[in-house]
């Protein structure tokens, strides 16, 4: 299809940046209205963002397998190929504002930091042009040592133009693309 481009960077793999599985013990969910993002030297780099007044990133600390992320392509004879982002969280609390908090949480945009270098590529965002929507709930007290689970997702028909989006701040430190996310973590003015 026409707007679809031909390869032009080589792909290496080397030892030196063998990927890791799983995602870093903490994340960071934006409500989409709340951020306004910065787009890097390529459409899939995002060198930083900027709450709204008053707005600011929420953390979500898992351990182990609790969280999940990615994306699956889309494909279709008549469209470019786009994708489905996915996250699923397994959250523990279990007081009346924690379930209301995440039962009611839509649209959002989830920044996931995963595991292996800390290298440009090691934070990503998903949802980034079209949000994340709950996909599903399940809670089950026998199942899964009684801890729900929820997945979001592109909406069909919203998919996402990339697979993901990468957060590296211009300065091309980990020290300092963590620091910028922390620093969301605080209101905008």
């Amino acid at each position: 299809m026409g707007c679809l481009s031909k390869i032009t960077v080589a792909i290496t793999n080397t030892c030196s940046i063998v990927p890791s599985s799983g995602l870093g013990v903490k994340g960071w969910i934006f409500n989409r209205a709340d951020i306004t993002w910065t787009v890097g030297a390529s459409l899939t780099l995002i060198t930083s963002g900027a709450n709204a007044s008053t707005k600011k990133a929420w953390t979500i600390t898992a351990v182990k397998k609790e969280n999940n992320a990615g994306a699956d392509a889309v494909i279709a004879d008549n469209l470019p190929g786009m994708f489905k982002h996915v996250v699923s969280i397994q959250p523990y609390e279990r007081d009346e504002d924690a379930i209301k908090n995440i039962d009611e949480m839509d649209d959002i945009v989830v920044v996931v930091e995963l595991k292996g270098p800390k290298t440009q590529g090691c934070f990503v965002i998903l949802g980034y042009e079209t949000g994340l929507h709950k996909q599903s709930a399940s809670w089950k007290a026998l199942d899964n040592h009684n801890i729900p689970t929820y997945e979001f997702a592109t909406r069909d028909g919203e998919e996402e133009k990339y697979s993901r989006y990468v957060f590296w701040v211009a300065a091309d430190t980990y020290a300092l693309t963590l620091a910028a996310l922390v620093a969301l973590e605080t209101p905008g003015a």
